[in-house]
This record gives C-alpha cells, sequence and structure tokens, in this order.
C-alpha cells in the first residue's frame, strides 16, 4: 500500500535572537487576548528563557489529508538505476560501483519498458494524465490530482509513495574576484599543472549538469571551446543528451548550445513558463552564475559596469556543462524530479543543486531519493547548505548529497569613503565618485512605515525626495531589490548598512545603482553624521583590488547541528567560498553586463560540484562518495594567518564548516577514502525516524545506527558513557602503505582506536572501531575533536587523512518527543542510561489546546518584519500569559488544518511593558510550524501567511503544559535502577481524553531525584 507521506513534512523550530526588540506598541491593529489559567501552586524562581532550537521529532507517519493539487506518484518497483534484479526475466540494471548506466544495454531497455507498462497501467486505471514521467531515479510520475485521486492512488498496491510538490527556493543572492588561485588550482604549481598538464585540461571528459533557473548561452564564459577536443571520444561515448531550443514566442528567447554548453533542457510540469522565457534561457542570473563557476573557460576577459578587472576562470574549464531549467520564481519538486532523470540519463558526471529551504528534521523526499539514486548511477551531487544562518538550518541533510557552506576567500575590491573628516573603507567596484546623500527615511514617502523606509522595502522611496541622492538602507532585503528601488526613485548610488555586526562587508556589482557596502560599526558612524548635517555629500575613490585573510564564515551560511538521523550525521560537509565569487550573469537584468559577483551557499555548491568533476577527470573510477572523502578529508580548519576559521568574532565549528575547506590540491591524492553505496544508505534510512517511508526496504536490508554509516566524519549525539563507532578505509594510492592514527579527543573524552596502525596494499580496505568514553564532559553540550591517519616516508608526511569527531554527552538517550492518537491506549518507551544510579519517571498533563483564529487575506510572500512586527491583513497576533509553573509552552501550526500550499510563519515575542523581544520563530515551508518556551512569561504570537490562499483561516494551538498530574497520563515504574550505557523502560498509559483535540503532556525523567530530562508527548484524539 502507498504511503500518504508529506514529501517534506516541517517540523518544530524555534530559534533565538537574543536582543531584538521592538515597541509592542507598534502593532497597526490591536492584539488579540486570550487568556490561559493554570491550577495555583507556590511562587517559583522565574525559568530563564533559554536559547530555542529546532525541537526534533520522533514520529510515525500521520494520515494525509488529501487537497486537490500537484503531486509525485513514486511506484512500488525500483528505478532503473536502484534495480538490483529479482523480477523473473529481467537482469539488474544499477551500475557496479564506479560505473555509469549503459542505456543502450538490453536489461535497461527491457527493464525500462517494463516500467513503463507498469505506469501506463496506473495512470489508465485512475485516469490521471501525467505531467512529468519517470523511470532512472525515481519510478513513476508528476500529476495534477483531486484530493480523492491522491487518496485513491496512495491506497494502492502498485504506489510507494503520494507526495505533493516542494516549491524550492534557489540559496543565492547577487552581492571581482577569481577563486582560483586562493583554491591551489591556478599557477605553476596549481592543480591544473601539476594533474592536468595545464588549465586547457583540466575536467577533459567530464560533463556537469546544473539544476538551475536556466543558462544565457552567449555568456563568454561558456562561448565555444578550441578544436578538435582531445576528450570529444570519452564525451561522444557517455553524452545522451540534447539541445532544446525552446518554444519562446520571441525567438531571441531561445538557446543554441556549442561545445562547451553541450546541452539544454526545461521542465514546466505545471505551466509556469509565463514568469520566463519558454526555453532553457535563464531570465535570472542565478544558473548562469553557478554553471559559469563549475565550469566557466580558461581566462575569460571580464569587464564590470565599463571596469576592466582582469579574467575569469570557473574550477573545471575543460569540462562540459549542461543545463537544465527547473526554477520559475520557485522551483517545483515535479520538475526537480525530472530533471535529475533527465540528467542521469543524458551521461552527466556531477549535478550541482544550488537550490533548497530551512533544514528540518526530516531530510528524506522524492528528490532526496532521487538524488540517491542519482548516486547509485555514479553521479556526484554537491548542494547548497542554505542561507539562514544559524542555528541547525542546514539543509540538504542527506549523506549521499555532499552539502556546501560557504565562505570568504582572499581577494577584495575596497575602495575610501569620505566624509566630513572621516575616512573608512567599504566594500564596492566603483569609479571616482561624489553624492549628495540621504538616508532613506529623509527619502521616503509621509505616510511610508518608518521600518520598511529604512530598509529600502519596496515602494518606500519618494522620487522627489530621493532623485540625484544617493540613499543609505539598512539592510534587510536583497541588494539587487534595495538597488532597483533606489534606481526606480532616481537615486544615483545605494550605500547598504549592516543592521547588525556581520562581519566585513561584501562587494556587489552589476547592479541597476553603483553599490556600496558598510559594515555595522562604521554604518553607525556614517548615519550619525549624515543625520546631523544639513546637506550632506560623500566621495568615493576608484577602488582597488586587495588581498585579505580568509577564510571566514559568511553569516548567512546555513549550520548544524543537523536535525534528521537524531543529529547523527555532520552537515554540512565542507565549505568553499561563497562570499563576493564573480562568475557570469544575465546581462538584460545586471546592467548589461556578462559577469558579477554574487553571495550564497549558492555559490559555495557549484564551487565543490567543479572541484568534484576535476577529480573526476583524474581518477574516473572513483564513486561520488570517494570524491567527497577526498574533498573532506584533505580540508583544513584554519585561515592563511594560521588561527582556526571565524564565524563572527568566535571561532567555527564542525556544524559551520563541516570537515573543513576544500583544498583544491590536495583532494587528488588523499590517500585512504571512506565508501559507501546503496545498500548502507537504505540502512541508514532505515536507522531513522523517516524509516517508515521506505518500510519494504527496511525489512529487506535491515537498518543501522545513523552514527555508524561510513563516513568521513563521525557524529554521536546521544552518547550515554561509552560508545563504540566502526569505520572501513580504502588505499586509493597505488602503492602499500602504513597508516598511523593521531587522535585528538574532544574536551571531556577519552577516544581509543583499536588498530593503531593500518597496513594496506593498494585498493585494500581496513576497517577500524572508535571507543569513546566520557570522562568529564557537560552533559548536553557538544564537544570537538579528530582522527587523522598519517602515512610518513621517513621524515615526510606523505598522507594525512583527517575525520572530525563531533559528540554529545546524553544523561539519558531517550525520544524527544512522541505522538499516538486514541482517546485511551498505552505504549512502551525505551532508552539507554548515562549513569550508574537511580533512574525516576513522572508525568505533567496532559491538557488539550487552546485554539485561536483568525481570518487571513492577501498573502505576498514578503519577509516579516522580525524587528518591528506588526499585524497585516495575512498577520494575526495572540497575546498569552503563562504561569511560572508551566512544564513548558508552545505554539503550533498544523500543515493538516490548513489548505495545500499553505505556508505559515510562527514568531513568538516577549512581552515586558510595552517592548516585545523575539525569542522563537518557526517559518520553514509548509504550515507544521512550532515554538517550545518555558512558562512564567507573557508572550505575543504572530502568525503570518507567507504563501496560500485568500482568505484563509488560520488555526494557532497552543498549550501550557502545568507541572503537575492531570490525572489522565500515567507511567510506571515510578522508580528503577539503571546502570551506565545500560537499556531501560517504561509504560505510558493514558485515558479519559476528550474527543477531536490534540493533547501535551510530558515524560519527565530524574537521575537520583534531579530533574535530566523530558520526552513530550503528544497524542491525537
Amino acid at each position: 500500500m502507498g504511503t500518504p507521506y508529506p514529501s517534506t513534512s516541517r517540523r518544530a523550530r524555534g530559534r533565538t535572537r537574543a536582543g531584538t526588540r521592538a515597541a509592542a506598541g507598534a502593532a497597526a491593529v490591536p492584539l488579540v487576548l486570550v487568556g490561559l489559567t493554570a491550577a495555583a501552586a507556590p511562587a517559583a524562581a522565574e525559568p530563564a528563557l533559554p536559547e530555542v532550537v529546532p525541537q526534533y521529532f520522533k514520529e510515525a507517519a500521520a494520515p494525509v489529508d488529501y487537497e486537490d493539487g500537484f503531486y509525485v506518484v513514486q511506484l512500488a518497483d525500483d528505478p532503473i538505476a536502484t534495480y538490483d534484479g529479482g523480477i523473473s526475466g529481467l537482469d539488474a540494471t544499477t551500475p557496479d560501483s564506479g560505473d555509469t548506466i549503459d542505456f543502450a544495454a538490453d536489461a535497461v531497455q527491457e527493464y525500462g519498458d517494463y516500467l513503463a507498462e507498469e505506469r501506463a497501467d496506473v495512470i489508465a486505471e485512475f485516469d490521471v494524465d501525467a505531467l512529468a514521467e519517470y523511470d532512472t531515479v525515481l519510478n513513476g510520475f508528476g500529476a495534477h490530482l483531486t484530493a480523492a485521486e491522491a487518496e485513491a492512488l496512495a491506497a494502492s498496491d502498485d504506489v510507494l509513495a503520494v507526495t505533493p510538490e516542494v516549491i524550492y527556493q534557489p540559496t543565492g543572492s547577487n552581492s571581482a574576484v577569481d577563486t582560483t588561485g586562493f583554491l591551489d588550482l591556478s599557477g605553476g604549481d596549481g592543480a591544473w599543472n601539476e594533474e592536468f598538464g595545464s588549465a586547457k585540461h583540466a575536467g577533459e571528459g567530464v560533463i556537469v549538469g546544473v539544476l538551475d533557473t536556466g543558462i544565457w548561452p552567449e555568456n563568454p564564459a561558456l562561448a565555444p571551446l578550441s578544436e578538435p577536443r582531445p576528450d570529444q571520444d570519452v564525451i561522444d561515448a557517455k553524452w545522451n543528451g540534447e539541445c532544446v531550443t525552446g518554444e519562446d514566442e520571441d525567438p531571441a528567447g531561445n538557446i543554441e548550445c556549442n561545445n562547451k554548453l553541450i546541452g539544454a533542457r526545461w521542465f514546466d510540469a505545471a505551466g509556469r513558463s509565463a514568469d520566463g522565457y519558454a526555453s532553457p534561457r535563464d531570465s535570472d542570473g542565478h544558473g548562469t552564475h553557478t554553471a559559469t563557476t563549475a565550469t566557466g573557460n580558461y581566462k575569460t576577459k571580464v569587464e564590470v559596469d565599463g571596469e576592466r578587472i582582469g579574467t575569469f576562470t570557473g574550477m573545471a574549464p575543460a569540462a562540459r556543462v549542461a543545463a537544465y531549467k527547473v526554477c520559475w520564481g520557485g522551483c517545483s519538486s515535479l520538475d526537480i524530479n525530472a530533471a535529475i532523470e533527465a540528467a542521469v540519463q543524458d551521461g552527466v558526471d556531477v549535478i550541482n543543486f544550488s537550490i533548497g529551504s530551512t533544514g528540518t528534521p526530516e531530510f528524506l523526499d522524492s528528490t532526496s531519493w532521487a538524488f540517491r539514486a542519482a548516486a547509485q548511477a555514479g553521479v556526484f551531487v554537491a548542494a547548497s547548505a542554505g542561507n539562514d544562518g544559524p542555528t541547525s538550518t542546514v539543509d540538504h541533510q542527506e549523506p549521499w548529497v555532499t552539502t556546501v557552506a560557504a565562505s570568504s576567500h582572499d581577494q577584495t575590491f575596497r575602495t575610501e569613503m569620505e566624509f566630513g573628516r572621516e575616512e573608512i573603507e567599504v566594500a564596492g567596484l566603483v569609479g571616482e565618485a561624489e553624492w549628495p546623500v540621504k538616508l532613506a527615511t529623509d527619502a521616503a514617502f509621509d505616510d511610508a512605515d518608518p521600518a520598511a523606509a529604512a530598509t529600502c522595502n519596496t515602494g518606500t522611496l519618494d522620487p522627489e525626495k530621493a532623485e540625484g541622492y544617493a540613499i543609505v538602507c539598512v539592510r534587510g532585503n536583497t541588494f539587487t531589490a534595495n538597488a532597483d528601488e533606489v534606481h526606480g526613485a532616481g537615486g544615483v548610488a545605494l550605500i547598504v548598512v549592516d543592521q547588525s555586526e556581520r562581519g566585513p562587508a561584501n562587494v556587489v556589482t552589476s547592479q541597476s545603482v553603483p553599490v556600496i557596502h558598510v559594515s555595522y560599526s562604521d554604518g553607525q558612524e556614517l548615519t550619525e553624521w549624515i543625520a546631523s548635517k544639513s546637506r550632506p555629500k560623500v566621495e568615493v575613490e576608484t577602488s582597488e583590488l586587495e588581498d585579505q585573510n580568509a577564510p571566514s564564515m559568511a553569516a548567512f551560511s546555513s549550520n548544524g547541528p543537523a536535525l534528521s538521523a537524531g543529529q547523527n550525521l555532520l552537515k554540512p560537509d565542507i565549505t568553499a567560498p561563497g562570499l563576493e565569487v564573480l562568475a557570469g550573469i544575465t546581462p538584460d537584468n545586471h546592467a548589461g553586463n556578462d559577469f558579477a559577483t554574487a553571495q550564497g551557499t549558492s555559490m559555495a555548491s557549484p564551487h565543490i560540484a567543479g572541484l568534484a568533476a576535476l577529480i573526476a577527470s583524474a581518477h574516473p573510477d572513483w564513486s561520488p562518495m570517494a570524491i567527497k572523502s577526498a574533498m573532506m578529508t584533505t580540508s583544513y580548519q584554519t585561515d592563511q594567518d594560521g588561527n582556526p576559521i571565524q564565524r563572527g568574532t568566535e571561532d567555527a565549528t564542525p556544524f559551520d564548516f563541516g570537515a573543513g575547506h576544500v583544498d583544491g590540491a590536495e583532494m587528488f591524492d588523499p590517500g585512504l577514502v571512506y565508501d559507501s553505496g546503496v545498500v548502507e544508505w537504505v540502512q541508514y534510512v532505515c536507522g531513522t525516524p523517516e524509516a517508515f517511508k521506505i518500510q519494504s526496504l527496511c525489512d529487506t536490508y535491515g537498518s543501522m545506527d545513523p552514527s555508524q554509516l561510513n563516513y568521513p566524519s563521525v557524529t554521536v549525539a546521544e552518547l550515554t558513557g561509552v560508545y563504540e563507532v566502526t569505520r572501513t578505509v580504502t588505499n586509493v594510492s597505488d602503492r602499500k602503505s602504513t597508516y598511523n592514527a593521531d587522535i585528538t579527543a574532544p574536551a571531556g573524552f577519552e577516544v581509543e582506536v583499536d588498530h593503531s596502525r593500518l597496513t594496506l596494499d593498494a585498493g585494500e580496505s581496513a576497517s577500524y572501531t572508535l571507543t569513546i568514553t566520557r570522562t568529564d564532559a557537560a552533559f548536553g553540550e557538544w564537544a570537538f575533536g579528530d582522527i587523522t591517519w598519517v602515512e610518513k616516508r621517513g621524515h615526510r608526511t606523505v598522507h594525512e587523512v583527517r575525520s572530525p569527531i563531533v559528540v554529545k554527552p546524553s544523561q539519558l538517550a531517550a525520544a524527544d518527543e512522541v505522538t499516538y492518537s486514541g482517546a485511551s491506549g498505552s505504549a512502551e518507551i525505551s532508552g539507554v542510561s548515562g549513569f550508574d544510579g537511580s533512574l525516576g519517571a513522572s508525568v505533567s498533563g496532559l491538557v488539550p489546546s487552546e485554539v485561536s483564529t483568525a481570518s487571513l487575506t492577501d498573502p505576498d510572500s514578503s519577509s516579516f518584519p522580525s524587528d518591528a512586527p506588526v499585524e497585516s491583513s495575512h498577520t494575526a497576533s495572540f497575546e498569552f500569559t503563562t504561569p511560572a509553573d508551566a512544564a513548558l509552552v508552545r505554539f503550533s501550526t498544523f500543515e493538516d488544518e490548513h489548505p495545500t500550499g499553505t505556508d505559515l510563519d510562527l514568531f513568538v515575542y516577549l512581552k515586558e511593558g510595552d517592548e516585545l523581544t523575539l525569542v522563537g520563530y518557526s517559518a520553514s515551508g509548509g504550515s507544521n510550524e512550532s515554538v517550545t518556551l518555558p512558562g512564567g512569561y507573557t508572550f505575543v504570537a504572530f502568525v503570518d501567511e507567507w504563501a496560500g490562499p485568500s482568505p484563509l483561516d488560520a488555526r494557532l494551538h497552543t498549550w501550557v503544559v502545568p507541572g503537575s498530574d492531570e490525572g489522565n497520563l500515567a507511567v510506571s515504574p515510578a522508580e528503577q535502577d539503571v546502570s551506565l550505557a545500560g537499556e531501560f523502560s517504561v509504560s505510558l498509559s493514558w485515558s479519559g481524553l476528550a474527543a477531536d483535540s490534540r493533547f501535551l503532556g510530558t515524560l519527565n525523567y530524574a537521575a537520583d531525584g534531579e530533574a535530566i530530562d523530558s520526552t513530550v508527548v503528544g497524542i491525537t484524539t
């Protein structure tokens, strides 16, 4: 029977932004008061508002209330990429490790015909129209279904899953300098020369597929390569694709390919091409930027805003590129899945996917599963980590994808800005100029909201006030949006001032007006000076290229700990340049320029894709996981000054950069690699709370603790005393080698290895086991160390194979949250103890939710004004005063209570007098949002409709769980003896719950009488 799970079930998250304050009186509409009371209790010490991090839910599949909409229907049989036999008369089609699919093989064609018949039968049986069909990385189709059709398909034994369409977003933004020197690729002793003889051969024989906003084929970095091509036979043998020129009404909107851009396709299952070119042509610039970053031609001449600034080269200048246009404002999973399928069929070696969203506790959807099949087919996948900053926002948490964070590189353009008697260094690529200057609030319409005007929101600037001036905007929108607003109002330049300390300013080019970016501290000085003058002017000098110490982490780069798999896999995997990255762009919306700088993890990911293309060219028999391992184990963790990589003013951690910063030279010769394949990936998923999504595979292959996946990093999220983890390494050098283990134990732990020396012949594998023991590490705090396998010949170090070790000790390993259904019932909960002594168990609750409703209209997908929250047509607020003895307070919205396509966001503020302070928010895709906080405070919860129908009846659930037992939930035994690293179990039972309600409570644990942990218990009736 099909599993009706949502493809990305957005779970709870709450993140604190300390010190973000706004006046409560700023609300445009009176706040709605909802009183919540609890039984009186003795006064207790006021609980502190904690650092709020996303909540991890462990729960089984819940029924889906289907709505009319677009769906991906996955059928029961394996796709071509993963079929390993078992059907009579049909041989296996999955390729061996290191090989790719031979689509001309009889077995592949016969199995493809079998799947086509299966799809046709299902489509005919349920009388639906398929908008896209898949057989290579998924087996199924995309379609617009009624609710009844979706439900009927999900109930079919021929169907594996029916998942709603997911809309992703590109993860980059416009923000000139070449990164190839910083990555040790260029130069006489760079990797291009050392590995390939010259840059002109770097990446030969490899095809990079880019799933993005399309391609601008006339970009100089995509010009035809010189003929004849030495790798043409290799390309001809693998390339099965085509150049789909397009169907745009304007012939100029269609495209042509060449021997560099060898293929292009566009995907529009839902009919959104009216929003852009009906062809693979890029109308945004994002896709052209990522494609040229990965594969741009060698030493392409660059001119920006009339200034000659040098040359540009992509990571793999001799590689070929194929563009797959999947984004039309947003990026539909129907189109993405079809593009992954096409890319694998076409014969690409590498896929870049600079698209995503905020990470959630669930990573496994149809797109993730399609990438798993691509990796099994021998395709390396690089994906952006996301641009949501800390904490636990990292996206693309699959082990078969290489997830890339963003950091700086060693060159930037800087200019001096003079105002009054002061001179500051600012970021920008401009010529010498003098501008009269105004603050945006002084150039705004009289009736404009001051907070919106300060950040130059669309429509706030008055042309009569702004014309002829450089306008100072507080950072809060994209640079492009601000530049367009200033230009539209007649302004001559944009000066962006950071609203908080974010580190060095960034260069932004190719906008509608010149752009200057000013750091927070300098910006405060500048704005104060402007406000004090009647006719202020600023002067800027011609920009110069400067060196800077690097890398440092980008403030926006999403980080871990990753929420999925119980936080037992380190993500991101690696970091690469994602700030001030120069690459190709679309001239029609970038002031006529062919090149521009941009920033985002979108820009970091194609660096890794291009570098992977180089490794694949040098080592065509390596698997995608071997390539990933080579990058991770040879990466570095210090900047050019030899100090730890920084995030802001603090040392970055593996949660920021994964294994470290990629080293473009060392990655070709890692010595040892950590490899894995599809069986291990399936077992990994089956060891997570998402096992129910592939239960039939779990029944066949079994499961593993996620920490045991043979990965180039080691992560243990709930270490209760002692934990053993095993890894297997393979010698990829061409000679027998001996390695010695060098271990740096995380603070408060001891780490031992059972084999401190490994000797391996070329191609041989060996396993080792680490025993990680807590000594005095603080419970609940992450600690970091590493194991490095070192090969020496005499006194010379030949290889250093480093893997980070990331651990968090726990007094108890138990479920963070459990969910059940029914007015009465019982369940067993088990866990592992991290101490010797007595374990106590008690309960709080259960209590039903208080439901608040509001009618919302006109969602406009604008950013919620978190610094100055206000009600609007699409935003409602609710105020709650909570008792100090509450065990917890939770605010939640649910996807199954709102129409398909609804995207609600939740922002919760502490109210003290007339002041509001943001203490938690949940703003993922969809409407499963949740924030959990302690009691004893007055909160104001804002529910914002980011997207969805108008009008919408929005529902907010609120629970105030008392610290006492409400008599409807029981646990036994109340006390039991436990031992270090020993298992325990307790029995829960509940009864007498009212129908059609959502109840919440907690199961509380104590160690020798002191509270240590709890499990949130949710029951739906």
